[in-house]
């Protein structure tokens, strides 16, 4: 892998050190990708996007090389969902330009993962969010509901192009800038004396357009090998089922992963366990791991989970539980403690109850009410006064 991407930065380098002579071959397929997104073939010569071309063009170059350097198997991932769902192959580099292919990937907007969807829109397209599951970070669940979405433009405004200007405008702002303008002409659109939409908008269409520019001669380059980007069953991913408040521990243990190599395939679970709330839950797994997960994997019982309090450490956590460190460690996909946490535990983690903190409580009167002493309380939690925060879960010694 890291042969191929030497030799395509060697020749983007030198395929443009010598200025930006389009040759036929490459003017043809310029027109192809203009003509994907429903775009007349004239612009190709748009005096606005030329001068973006030339400014941009060796930072788009080097953007793509990095990006897909390191997120390759999300690019192989979305690439074969786009040909599945006979969505236009350009789609792809929307998300580049939306998050460099990023499932970590967050905005001040609230936006996350790879297609930046905020939570609003990404329920609205089923992708479920809540204090166990963030499914925006789930590459392929996140990616047919960017089809969807875009699919949907698509139907509204009836041209690619359009549906990628209100992916990132809004449906509102596009459709008041086309009844503004008279027009859905891309060039009367993009004008940027008339400024129907932001900067932001106007650009984000030509790098979405410079980017494929880019990614076709890629493409061809790599021709020989298109499984590496043009097949997710290369990548070796696999969707299972298994109960609700499992451990990955559990599941990692029976293929031979660690858990911190399983996380990294199941970014779209908030802790190293599946929601307690459900009955069954999915993750992925490596392909060449599903003929032995099948033969060994048996659901045991739910893994015990543990709140994290303000002060926790893994010592004390440990000692509180009766435990090791590295029980802690192994079980979870984290390197220092921090508050409001849910850490999953071994089965012979000491059980503990919790209770939590509900308007009008107070220490004395939750100590009379389980019947252990305030003292107790305090230390169990690690609690430095006798402030108590509604919502807080509180442990109660036993």
């Amino acid at each position: 892998m890291r042969v191929v991407l030497v030799v395509l930065s060697i020749f983007f380098t030198c395929n443009y050190s010598f200025g930006f002579m389009v040759s036929s071959d490459n003017f043809k397929k310029e027109i192809k990708i203009l003509k994907e997104l429903d775009i007349d073939p004239k612009y190709i010569n748009d005096e606005y996007f030329l001068q973006l071309k030339n400014s941009r063009m060796d930072t788009t170059k080097q953007e793509f090389i990095n990006t897909i350097t390191k997120e390759y198997k999300h690019a192989a991932i979305i690439k074969d969902v786009l040909k599945q769902r006979g969505a236009p192959n350009s789609l792809l580099y929307l998300a580049i330009v939306e998050s460099k292919l990023s499932n970590r990937a967050t905005s001040g907007a609230k936006a996350a993962g790879i297609w930046q969807f905020i939570p609003s829109t990404a329920k609205l397209h089923n992708l479920n969010i809540d204090k166990y599951v963030d499914e925006r970070r789930d590459p392929l669940q996140a990616t047919n509901a960017a089809i969807d979405y875009l699919q949907r433009l698509k139907d509204r405004f009836g041209k690619w192009y359009l549906a990628i200007l209100a992916y990132n405008a809004g449906e509102g702002k596009l459709s008041r800038a086309i009844k503004i303008a008279g027009s859905d002409d891309i060039k009367v659109l993009l004008d940027p004396k008339q400024k129907y939409l932001s900067l932001e908008t106007r650009n984000y269409l030509r790098k979405i357009i410079m980017m494929a520019y880019v990614a076709n001669d890629r493409d061809f380059l790599i021709s020989t090998d298109s499984s590496m980007l043009n097949s997710a069953t290369y990548i070796g991913i696999e969707r299972v089922e298994i109960p609700g408040g499992i451990s990955l521990h559990d599941v990692a243990s029976t293929i031979g992963f660690s858990v911190d190599k399983l996380s990294k395939y199941n970014t779209h679970l908030r802790y190293s366990f599946t929601p307690p709330n459900r009955d069954k839950y999915y993750i992925y797994i490596p392909t060449i791991k599903k003929e032995e997960f099948l033969a060994r994997y048996k659901a045991g019982e739910k893994t015990k989970i543990y709140n994290t309090k303000k002060g926790d450490t893994f010592e004390i956590i440990a000692k509180k539980l009766d435990i090791k460190t590295s029980d802690i460690k192994r079980y979870n996909n984290i390197k220092q403690i921090k508050a409001n946490y849910k850490l999953a535990l071994p089965a012979n983690a000491k059980t503990i109850y919790e209770y939590q903190v509900k308007k009008g409580d107070t220490l004395g009167a939750i100590s009379r009410k389980f019947g252990v002493e305030v003292s107790d309380i305090i230390k169990a939690n690690s609690k430095t006064n006798m402030k108590l925060a509604i919502g807080e879960n509180l442990v109660i010694p036993h």
